[in-house]
């Protein structure tokens, strides 16, 4: 699925600023070279001489042993240039710009068997853009491992025998060891239990940890999430609606929170299960969270898509008391 014009030139304009920065750096570094060492300069000036001269018999048709010489030339000056570089004890790459992508040289295209194609690089600013358009409003710098507090759950046990702390505890701890280990083809969460038990703050404290490996993170709740794609399929716009499914595919997490929460439909319903089934397709995990028990899923969304759901998550139940209340009435 394309993305549209506005992710494609936001990706475009990045690129080219990161191709033109490590052009200027290099320029930086060779005009420093170059003035502490003046025949380095002379060598390179020549060296850009031959080749053009090279190109020029090569078009005329001028004979080989003029080509032999001139080439004969070029690499006498490469070797004295590189011993000049081996005195000096630096690498002669450091005249070679350092683009963010060798591949493509941040170009965002290569030729592969003859046809010139999107570098790997290219595809994944474009999904890092669309991914940015939808995380704009990610609180995770108040949602770590660090500020989430344990002692807020009671240590008594339940009518059936369960210690929201001792439960809550080991949930924390799996949290955690999910998030040091966290990779492309993790298996998905299901996180579900009342209003106000943290699974949000573990949710987004998981997404911290994900982003620092370097790794694409999108946190959604499902009403906002659905009413976007509602509004961008039944207005007509199929791009923005293609934008912003492709997103939610292609980010290495993704994190849907409050569903059931939503005003249901069946485009809605639909919508839900394409993407939770095409993520799995995928090998990507999801991290879903609910309130809803089980048998109000199954009448919200159908038994397939709950049985799809649970079959492929681990399943995480919160209990205790509402978090927030208690802050409030301490």
């Amino acid at each position: 699925m394309p993305y549209s014009n506005e992710v494609y030139n936001i990706a475009a304009n990045r690129l080219y600023e990161r191709r033109q920065n490590a052009l200027r750096l290099a320029d930086f570094r060779r005009e420093q070279l170059f003035t502490e060492f003046p025949r380095l300069r002379e060598i390179n000036s020549e060296l850009m001489s031959i080749g053009a001269s090279i190109g020029k018999c090569i078009i005329k048709g001028s004979s080989q042993p003029d080509i032999r010489e001139l080439s004969e030339r070029s690499l006498s000056l490469q070797q004295e240039q590189d011993r000049i570089f081996a005195d000096m004890g630096i690498d002669s790459k450091v005249l070679q710009p350092e683009f963010t992508c060798p591949v493509c040289g941040d170009t965002g295209h290569i030729e592969l068997e003859n046809r010139t194609v999107v570098c790997d690089c290219f595809k994944k600013l474009m999904a890092d853009v669309a991914a940015e358009q939808l995380n704009t409003d990610l609180p995770l710098d108040k949602c770590t491992f660090e500020t989430f507090k344990l002692d807020h759950y009671s240590d008594k046990p339940d009518q059936n025998g369960r210690s929201p702390l001792d439960r809550m505890s080991k949930i924390y701890n799996y949290c955690v060891d999910y998030a040091d280990n966290f990779t492309v083809s993790s298996k998905s969460l299901f996180m579900r239990g009342a209003t106000g038990l943290g699974k949000t703050h573990l949710s987004l404290a998981i997404a911290n940890e994900v982003i620092k490996k370097g790794m694409s993170v999108i946190y959604v709740s499902a009403p906002d999430i659905l009413s976007k794609l509602e509004r961008e399929h039944f207005t007509y716009q199929y791009s923005a609606q293609e934008d912003t499914f492709n997103s939610l595919i292609k980010s290495d997490l993704l994190i849907i929170d409050d569903l059931g929460t939503e005003f249901s439909s069946q485009f809605t319903v639909s919508c839900l299960y394409n993407l939770f089934n095409s993520r799995l397709l995928a090998g990507k995990p999801v991290i879903i969270n609910t309130n809803l028990r089980l048998s109000e899923l199954v009448e919200a969304y159908s038994q397939r898509f709950v049985s799809r759901v649970l079959g492929s998550c681990d399943r995480l139940e919160f209990i205790g008391e509402d978090i927030r209340t208690l802050k409030q009435s301490r």
